[in-house]
């Protein structure tokens, strides 16, 4: 897919108020700013995907309930990812993250955190990844208060 008609997908989502948007398998290796247009937004599908990051204007998607990202090719993710507080699923698995920001502890209504197959996941630590997201989340909300700390 051509930036040309990732665009226009963008820009057609944002003229009908689109609630979901499917990009899943287009060899993406980023996005346009533009996508954080998109305000009515419940589920964004940009897996399988070549994105290495994420731009900060998707934390501007303040609907956004699901958000799947898995097998893309993402080293970190934004802070400001805490400000999608609606956030309830969120698919990470398959990528090359090294480590979570603290600051998605504060994603109170996050259910579902599938973080598989990162093998340079160091924070949180392996065994805290394998008790499930409300043991990740306790350990990043830890670990955002002791930085606040200091």
């Amino acid at each position: 897919m051509t930036n040309e008609e990732l665009l226009q997908i963008i820009e057609k989502a944002a003229r009908e108020k689109a609630t979901h948007l499917n990009l899943y398998n287009n060899k993406l290796s980023s996005l346009p700013p533009e996508i954080g247009q998109l305000s009515n937004l419940r589920e964004l599908y940009l897996s399988n995907n070549k994105l290495s990051s994420l731009l900060p204007e998707i934390c501007q998607l303040s609907n956004l309930i699901t958000l799947c990202v898995h097998y893309n090719q993402l080293s970190s993710l934004p802070p400001e990812i805490s400000q999608l507080s609606k956030l309830e699923v969120l698919f990470l698995a398959n990528n090359k993250l090294s480590s979570l920001p603290p600051e998605i502890g504060q994603l109170s209504n996050l259910t579902w955190l599938s973080l598989a197959n990162n093998p340079q996941l160091t924070s949180p630590p392996p065994e805290i990844v394998k008790q499930g997201a409300q043991a990740i989340l306790t350990y990043l909300r830890e670990k955002l208060e002791d930085s606040q700390r200091q």
